[in-house]
């Protein structure tokens, strides 16, 4: 290939030309999907398992707690009690409409089942996965058989996502009308883009769709926003650069937002005139 000038160009100093552009070179491969059969097959026995169990278990009609309420604002797609839960409520409403059999709450109770057995699902899917990817960091554990490992990684997926199907509050709150375990799938859909992202760091887009995840799992329940913490201790973790900037920002927003808090309780504590303290 000749250069600008008519040329041949300079050879390095190993003798080689220098790599030259081409336009038509062919974009750098892929790098291979993370989850394998293996993890699909452990993320459907688990979805079905924990469904099922659900389903037979379904509460015929409204309960006690904010059933009521939540099933009203699902029949008519409005807004219930403060966040408003817009993202939960657009989903059950979708269950009110699909299934057109037995009355308003046990459909909204049914979506809230199936949002409970996916949140366990996903959660086996993930497990199944990490114990792959933490036996090939293990010399000792290198060398087992490829059978063998899968069943270690399902067995593995399949107890942690039935640990937290048939945990006692998880199960109590998905067969009933109530957010929280919509608000567990939100989070579970929150990790797996963010393990697609530590899996291969170069494409951050997995990194965006987890923090996109997570900001719309605040509309479930804000008590989630302390999974940022974890987050971001993660995103450092596979990017220093990153996530030392995080750590930065929430050195410069945290302090003025705990200051005025800190200044509104005082405010609100402080005794009126007259009175003892």
């Amino acid at each position: 290939m000749t250069g600008p000038n008519g040329k041949e160009p300079d050879a390095d100093a190993s003798g080689t030309s220098p790599p030259q552009f081409r336009p038509d070179a062919p974009p750098a491969a892929a790098p291979a999907a993370l989850f394998r059969r293996i993890d699909w097959l452990t993320f459907l026995v688990t979805f079905a398992a924990v469904g099922i169990g659900y389903y037979l278990t379904l509460a015929p009609e409204v309960t006690l707690e904010d059933s009521g309420e939540l099933a009203t604002g699902s029949f008519y797609a409005g807004i219930p009690h403060p966040p408003g839960y817009p993202v939960w409520t657009i989903y059950t409403w979708l269950w009110t409409v699909l299934v057109p059999f037995k009355n308003v709450a046990w459909r909204v109770a049914l979506g809230e089942a199936m949002g409970g057995a996916l949140a366990a699902g996903l959660l086996g899917l993930l497990v199944s996965r990490g114990s792959s990817m933490l036996m090939e960091g293990l010399e000792e554990l290198r060398a087992i058989e490829r059978r063998w490992e899968s069943a270690i990684c399902m067995v593995s997926g399949f107890v942690a996502g039935m640990l937290l199907g048939y945990n006692g509050y998880m199960w109590s709150q998905s067969v009933i009308v109530e957010v929280y375990s919509f608000s567990v799938a939100s989070l579970m859909v929150v990790l797996l883009c963010l393990l697609r992202w530590i899996y291969a760091p170069h494409q951050r887009r997995y990194l965006y769709y987890a923090l996109f995840f997570h900001g719309l799992s605040f509309t479930n329940h804000q008590t989630l926003i302390v999974a940022a913490m974890g987050i971001e201790v993660a995103i450092a973790a596979a990017d220093f650069r990153l996530g030392r900037c995080l750590f930065l920002g929430n050195g410069v927003i945290y302090p003025p937002c705990s200051s005025s808090s800190m200044s509104w309780a005082s405010a609100r504590l402080r005794p009126m005139p007259g009175l003892p303290c």
